[in-house]
């Protein structure tokens, strides 16, 4: 168990699962479950959810796993997760996912940035994340210091829970993509901060993307599958219209431009990639 600088404090880790590497799940679990109080999986109609149950058997005294018969999204399961902690009086709830794997003192760490500079008013803790894909030199610096970041991904993600629940939390309707986008701007506009430990804290690795340069700006090509086309398009005007004053319209022509442009010069399948894209602007447009 982590060392809990506020033995007060009740920690729950969340892992969303959907046809998981096992191998890469055992990793990342390894690594979570000695740092948290409990863990809960909600699964998402996994073909493997055997494999998943049989692997998780062994912590079965601490873990509670929910598996549902069709896959609900990313951002219903995190709300189902996010009342699971409520219900059980979780202070705090530190998301994980099946293809990332969080360093062994990344709670001990956000614990000590909690009593060093409080938590009324933060939303979410993050911290610095190397993809393993894509060279970045900027998560090599580990100083003593916490800073506002606009954003943060879900993995990692240290989420305030009674801060949470003063906001309307998850959208469900976004499904999957720019969930953690949402959250993000929802929880910065009832005033609460997201804040980022400059510490190493969360090695990942989506998909099989890859560094590009295109012209004079660098981009990231995720290679992420066919169908998250139509949610990441769809979804930037979900953002737009939710968010307005943060995600204005010069933001949503950038996104959809730099989406389409990946797809036209570096995307495989890009008859299939430009269907799902052009769905998704008629229906942000609705």
């Amino acid at each position: 168990m982590v060392k809990n600088l506020n033995k007060n404090l009740k920690i729950l880790g969340g892992i969303v699962t959907y046809n998981p590497d096992i191998l890469r799940l055992q990793e990342n679990v390894t690594n979570l479950i000695d740092q948290v109080d409990y863990l809960y999986v909600f699964d998402n109609n996994s073909e493997n959810f055997n494999e998943i149950r049989e692997f998780f058997s062994k912590y079965s005294e601490r873990i509670y796993i929910y598996h549902s018969n069709i896959n609900l999204g990313i951002a219903k399961a995190l709300a189902e997760m996010m009342e699971f902690a409520k219900n059980r009086q979780f202070d705090w709830v530190l998301t994980a996912d099946q293809d990332s794997v969080l360093d062994n003192s990344l709670v001990q760490e956000y614990l000590a940035a909690i009593k060093k500079y409080g938590k009324n008013d933060i939303g979410i803790l993050t911290c610095l994340i190397k993809d393993r894909n894509f060279a970045d030199p900027t998560v090599e610096r580990q100083l003593d210091s916490i800073e506002n970041v606009p954003i943060c991904i879900t993995a990692g993600a240290f989420m305030n829970v009674q801060n949470y629940f003063l906001t309307k939390g998850y959208d469900s309707e976004l499904f999957i993509d720019l969930v953690d986008t949402d959250i993000c701007f929802t929880l910065r506009e009832k005033g609460f901060r997201i804040l980022r430990i400059n510490y190493l804290g969360l090695y990942q690795e989506i998909g099989k993307g890859e560094n590009k340069q295109f012209l004079w700006k660098k981009i990231i090509v995720h290679h992420s599958s066919v169908f998250r086309e139509y949610y990441m398009v769809r979804n930037m005007f979900f953002l737009h219209k939710r968010h307005t004053n943060l995600y204005n319209k010069r933001d949503l022509v950038k996104g959809l431009l730099l989406n389409l442009m990946i797809i036209v010069f570096y995307e495989n399948n890009k008859g299939m990639r430009l269907a799902k894209f052009v769905q998704g602007v008629k229906d942000g447009f609705l």
